[in-house]
């Protein structure tokens, strides 16, 4: 009788060990839209992958480091990218348990990077996720000030705004208006749509 229990007991506990593990694995088996600490990352309905890596340190004299990234989404593999500040270095991006791991073997070598970047971004920086989104793209804004508006039509000049090189997350597209949001660096996050002349979408530099 004892026999008979702990082998139910044994069989139970793997079973609910699976449960719990399975979740995780689906969750890690592809790549979704969010934050991944200091990487905005988004998965557009043409999979392709969108992010953006921006980073500071220091007191006083800080330094710092961003740089795009962008590639196509296939099944069962790592999601080869090209990441560009000025020049192009070769990377890859791959879902993680609890993020995504992050890969430019050059990647120290973008603007600011050096100071900033761990050493191990040349063979995989792991990035927890800080938030899940709804981003279909990423865009950079291009005018000097972009009112974040209620409508993809309206014309306010008050309330919420964005400038020139900022990086947001679009929700949705319409009429070449961009519904966008944009967390500021108090993690505060402000949604509205600009007009198609205020944003660039990302483009990997051709030279």
């Amino acid at each position: 009788m004892t026999f008979k229990l702990s082998i139910s007991r044994w069989l139970a506990a793997g079973a609910m060990s699976f449960c719990v593990g399975a979740p995780a694995f689906a969750v890690g088996s592809a790549l979704h839209s969010g934050k991944y600490e200091q990487l905005m990352l988004a998965v557009t309905p043409e999979h392709q992958v969108e992010g953006f890596y921006a980073e500071e340190r220091g007191e006083g004299p800080t330094f710092s480091c961003a740089f795009y990234l962008q590639g196509k989404v296939e099944a069962g593999k790592d999601v080869s990218v090209s990441t560009w500040l000025d020049d192009v270095y070769p990377g890859s991006v791959k879902p993680s348990v609890d993020g995504v791991t992050l890969t430019v073997e050059q990647g120290q070598q973008h603007p600011g990077c050096m100071n900033v970047l761990m050493p191990d971004i040349a063979t995989g920086l792991d990035l927890t996720q800080t938030a899940s989104k709804k981003w279909i793209g990423l865009v950079t804004v291009s005018a000097d000030k972009a009112w974040l508006q209620k409508a993809p039509d309206a014309k306010a000049t008050q309330g919420p705004y964005i400038v020139k090189g900022d990086v947001v997350g679009v929700l949705a597209f319409k009429n070449g208006a961009a519904q966008v949001e944009f967390i500021n660096a108090q993690n505060r996050s402000f949604t509205g749509w600009i007009s198609q002349d205020q944003y660039a979408r990302l483009s990997v530099p051709k030279h």
